[in-house]
């Protein structure tokens, strides 16, 4: 809707340009005067022969041609009242010499009068009566007639109608303008309304489509009125993802409130927050929480509900994880602990030196754990490096992870190709090769082989550690490197362990500028491969 609807006359004349308003103003006066007079010489040709008549027809096409001709563009924008006074002039003068025949020219005079009265100016309503008393009054005298005392009342009456006609249209047109005001700030104030109720529901579409929580606003039969791309999404995922109840839509039949989806609870007006929500099968599974408001229009009736589904899977895993490493945890601090007390009571009885052997051993291996708890807890590990021999270094690592493999049966081979120097720190090196050892040792059945390989080419240093275990899922191998991770199959066979293994070898790593990897299959093994710039 544009303010041009509501412009007032003065706007659109200005809009078409101040010649064409003014000939678009005199014309219908023209046409008037025209026809008036061609009438008039069709009954009486012998006016043609009047001098006086026809000076008088040329003054009003001389005011036309003033019309046509003059720059009123450059002039001021008051210049062309003088036309319409000069057209109330010139009526006089045409009804004047005309006589009885031209008589009915007075009563176009009130083109000229409502042209100079239509305004807020009262300025040009007293011009517009001045020009018609003057017109009928002073008409009779510049031509020299007699006037008689009955034209005593016409020179009365008629510049008193044209003055009440000016007063009205003066009046009507106040009250247009004024109207036409209102109407202009009222659209005005539309269009400032609907370009900030546009701007307000960009902005919540866009804020709509940029936060990562599924918002579902729906109506009381479940239909949509508004998702955004969050939801969308969840919603495609979970119909390919699940042939159970699928919380993104609304019909699920449980008579249990508890086996409910939330569409279903918040279609018939519920409120709720952090309903959890589980779709898909095994390590697909997303868990969602849901909460819901319900709708109301403005006599508090139910119009629909609103629903946000958050994805928590991260968070609920990180709380599996949380709690499957205290279980862990707990384990690895408690059977020492309990080794180390029991020991110490049997030594307040009968002192022997083995047992202060198994204390001690019991005690390095808590103090081992806190320090792997403590150094894949630092995020900046401090190295000391300098030049060292890597096959030494894996040497030593085999010879003292022998005695744990050879316990189940397993062999450790080494595929060493020469000597490989590499730049690296030897403590914390050799305990990235030690995890990596007791992991292959821990997750490999009875009787199978460890191989261990390594070869420096191009600048590199590249370490391989190979099992025969029980392997991994893709799922399983995208949280191998997680703090804390332990597989499920891993907990189920009481495999001993904190999930720091990996975690440990690869800040090791990292810190070194390498990097670390792993390959696996379930049930045929695992590849955990290093690389470090020598």
């Amino acid at each position: 809707m544009g303010d041009s609807v509501f412009l007032p006359l003065e706007d659109y004349f200005s809009r078409i340009g101040r010649r064409r308003a003014v000939v678009l103003c005199q014309l219908p006066l023209a046409a008037t005067v025209t026809l008036i007079v061609f009438l008039a010489i069709l009954f009486n040709a012998s006016s043609l022969l009047d001098r006086v008549f026809i000076v008088v027809l040329l003054l009003h096409v001389v005011i036309l041609g003033a019309c046509l001709v003059l720059p009123w563009n450059r002039l001021p924008t008051w210049s062309f009242i003088f036309i319409p006074v000069l057209d109330c002039l010139a009526l006089g003068l045409l009804r004047e010499v005309g006589g009885p025949v031209l008589s009915v020219v007075g009563l176009v005079m009130a083109f000229p009068v409502i042209w100079l009265s239509v305004s807020a100016s009262k300025v040009r309503v007293a011009l517009a009566i001045l020009a018609t008393l003057c017109a009928t009054v002073a008409s009779p005298f510049v031509l020299g007639h007699q006037v008689e005392q009955s034209e005593l009342i016409r020179m009365i009456l008629f510049p008193a109608i044209m003055g009440g006609l000016a007063i009205t249209g003066h009046a009507v047109a106040r009250g247009l303008i004024k109207h036409t005001d209102r109407l202009v700030r009222k659209d005005r104030e539309l269009v400032r309304l609907h370009g900030a109720t546009k701007e307000h529901a960009q902005l919540l579409d866009t804020v709509l489509e940029t936060v990562n929580v599924g918002v579902w606003a729906m109506d009381t039969n479940g239909a949509d009125i508004l998702t955004n791309r969050r939801l969308r999404a969840d919603r495609s995922w979970a119909e390919e993802s699940t042939d159970a109840v699928n919380p993104f839509t609304v019909g699920t039949a449980h008579s249990d409130e508890e086996r409910k989806s939330p569409a279903d609870l918040a279609v018939r007006g519920a409120s709720f927050t952090n309903r959890l929500v589980r779709v898909g099968d095994d390590e697909k599974q997303r868990t969602f929480s849901a909460a819901a408001r319900p709708l109301l229009g403005e006599a508090g009736e139910l119009k629909g509900s609103i629903i946000a589904f958050t994805d928590v899977t991260a968070l609920v895993k990180a709380q599996t994880a949380r709690d499957k490493f205290v279980a862990t945890i707990s384990h690895e601090l408690r059977t020492p602990l309990t080794s180390i007390l029991g020991y110490l009571e049997i030594l307040d009885d009968q002192p022997n030196p083995a047992f202060m052997g198994i204390i001690e051993r019991n005690a390095e291996r808590l103090l081992t754990l806190v320090n792997d708890l403590l150094l894949v807890a630092s995020e900046d590990l401090e190295l000391r490096r300098r030049p060292t021999n890597v096959s030494e270094l894996l040497q030593e690592s085999v010879k003292n992870a022998r005695p744990a493999a050879a316990a189940r049966g397993i062999t450790i081979s080494m595929q060493i190709h020469g000597d490989v120097a590499a730049d690296v720190d030897p403590g914390q090196f050799s305990k990235a090769i030690d995890q990596l050892l007791s992991n292959a040792i821990k997750f490999s059945p009875e009787g199978t082989q460890v191989v261990i390989g390594l070869r420096g080419n191009n600048g590199e240093v590249e370490l391989s550690v190979r099992d025969h275990g029980i392997g991994m899922t893709e799922e399983e191998q995208d949280e191998a490197f997680t703090k804390f991770f332990r597989a499920d199959q891993a907990m189920e066979t009481a495999i001993p362990g904190a999930g720091l293994g990996l975690p440990l070898s690869k800040a090791i790593i990292e810190a070194h500028g390498g990097t670390i990897g792993l390959t696996s299959q379930p049930g045929s093994g695992t590849t955990v491969t290093i690389t470090v710039p020598r």
